[in-house]
């Protein structure tokens, strides 16, 4: 198995799939060429395929293919196939995808002592996409190949090849629909979800597990003000400054951080913000916006913007008790009313209320689509959108509105999904005593990855009602961006991640580690798709 992974990574690092980009649709025709040769599906050939991704620009399609053994139980392995850009290269971007031409270049700069060593010592392979993750790639499709020779096997293999996991994760969105439809075609039942990922370690002989992952929302504010001439300030409301008392009270605040489980959510950033003038002028900024990230663990949707609320109001309080003060004190009268808060589905509320609004909001959802086919992001169509509602709403009065802007990605530990026929302690017992027992390694477990990462997509703790609020906040119509969480909710597979040591995710210097890739890993999933039982409950 060992010279196959090794002949499929070679062969799957030297093609380029930048993510988000048409370039996916190559490596994708490398997994379904590869596949198409694999003797178990020349004999099944209905067991593997591609589907579209729905309204895809680039047309890219998810890679599947079913190792089934006759019986419901089914066990996915997935990954993503695309990667990030070269740019960071620079001089080098013509071998960044060559292992040993990029570590001899890499030799002759002035890099630390650890890169160094690890260059030095031929137990690590460089190039982008070989941590993250064209290695796991490789063993997962080797994997599957293996397992499909077995002469009694003892559950379905289920392979899932992934786009857009570096921008949108459209590639896992649309799996869900997959999934939903091979089930009902095989007649399976989804058992456990094992995404490899790379993981972070400082020694070679620790390995890593995480059995949940970190949700992110993109909370995103559009505030709205009261022109002025600069020269007279008071008489209206900059957004400017509406908007910076938010990001200040929001930015780096413990009230969005989250203990669960033993692990800390990091505190909440902003990513932008700024006013919305498209040409200087001598007046004040009519509407500014800003998002930020919130990565959670266990509070719902509605629970994060609920405290995103009280924040704001904490925020427009001090502000406009502040403003009044100043107003005072330089003799202007008070004619301007204190910003109210609006979520975005109270606005969008308040004009559907106005005759024309349905013709307004087809044309809004026609011109988000084409925006998104032209590469705009989620982020500035969400912006443009929440202005336009403005526009139409009509009120020339100070206002905050509360949104949420694509990509969202749910939290999810295993050890919470209802009704599971795994036990994830013993799944973790399981791990640690193989590599004790054949490597004489140790086990490190983390309850959630931090990385961000599909396994989001793979159940829902919550209600489904909690979910479904996301798409109300959301300012673009289910066409441009969705999550379908009616089969999600069906579906409620357990996931992990298990994948290789790595280091310097999207860095030039991203390397993996070779021995996880070609050895234990690999050699660990069979184990584990041959020894199923041990882990159940």
């Amino acid at each position: 198995m060992k010279e196959r992974i090794k002949k499929i990574f070679e062969e799957s690092i030297s093609i380029v799939s930048f993510t988000n980009t048409k370039t996916e649709r190559d490596i994708e025709e490398y997994i379904y060429q590869y596949m198409s040769e694999m003797k178990y599906f020349k004999q099944y050939p209905n067991n593997f395929g591609m589907k579209e991704i729905p309204n895809d620009v680039h047309g890219r399609r998810v890679n599947w293919g079913l190792v089934n053994s006759g019986r419901k139980e089914t066990v996915i392995l997935f990954h993503h196939h695309d990667t990030v850009d070269i740019e960071d290269y620079g001089s080098l971007q013509n071998i960044a995808l060559e292992n040993e031409p990029l570590k001899k270049e890499l030799l002759k700069m002035d890099l630390p002592k650890e890169i160094q060593s690890d260059i030095c010592s031929n137990e690590w392979i460089f190039g982008r996409g070989s941590c993250d993750m064209k290695a796991s790639l490789a063993l997962q499709l080797a994997v599957l190949e293996e397992y499909s020779k077995a002469e009694n096997p003892k559950v379905n293999v289920l392979y899932l090849s992934v786009a857009d996991e570096e921008s949108y994760s459209q590639g896992m969105r649309c799996a869900i629909t997959l999934l939903a439809e091979l089930k009902e075609k095989f007649d399976l039942e989804y058992i456990l979800a094992i995404d490899s990922e790379p993981f972070e370690s400082n020694s070679n002989d620790v390995k890593g597990l995480h059995v949940g992952t970190v949700g992110k929302m993109m909370p995103t504010i559009v505030a709205q003000g009261v022109v002025s001439h600069i020269k007279e300030p008071l008489k209206g409301i900059n957004a400017l400054s509406l908007l910076s008392r938010i990001v200040s009270k929001i930015d780096l605040n413990p009230n969005l951080y989250e203990c669960a489980k033993g692990e800390n959510s990091p505190l909440p950033s902003w990513s932008y913000a700024r006013d919305l003038k498209e040409i200087y002028d001598v007046s004040t900024a009519l509407r500014a916006a800003g998002y930020f990230s919130v990565l959670h663990l266990e509070r719902s949707p509605k629970e994060i913007m609920e405290i995103i609320y009280t924040l704001c109001e904490e925020a427009i309080d001090e502000f406009y008790d502040n403003y009044v003060k100043l107003q005072d004190r330089f003799c202007v009268e008070h004619m301007i009313a204190k910003p109210k808060i609006l979520f975005f589905e109270d606005l969008m509320k308040l004009c559907q209320e106005k005759e024309g609004f349905e013709s307004f909001w087809s044309q809004l959802e026609q011109d988000s689509a084409k925006k998104l086919s032209e590469g705009t992001s989620y982020q500035d169509i969400t912006i443009d959108n929440i202005q336009q509602l403005l526009e139409f709403y009509g009120k020339k009065e100070a206002i905050i509105v509360l949104a949420i802007a694509a990509p969202y990605y749910p939290a999810l530990s295993s050890r919470n999904v209802k009704n599971s026929k795994i036990e994830i302690e013993k799944l973790v017992q399981c791990y640690a005593d193989y590599l004790k027992t054949n490597y004489n390694f140790s086990l490190n477990v983390e309850e959630y990855f931090m990385g961000i990462c599909d396994i989001s997509y793979c159940a829902l703790e919550k209600s489904l009602k909690d979910y479904t609020s996301v798409m109300d906040s959301m300012a673009v119509s289910k066409s441009v961006y969705d999550i379908d969480f009616e089969n999600l909710n069906k579906i409620n597979i357990p996931g992990i991640n298990l994948g290789p040591w790595g280091k310097d995710l999207h860095k030039f210097t991203e390397r993996v580690y070779e021995k996880d890739v070609y050895d234990t890993i690999p050699n660990f999933l069979l184990y584990l798709l041959n020894n199923i039982e041990k882990i159940k409950k």
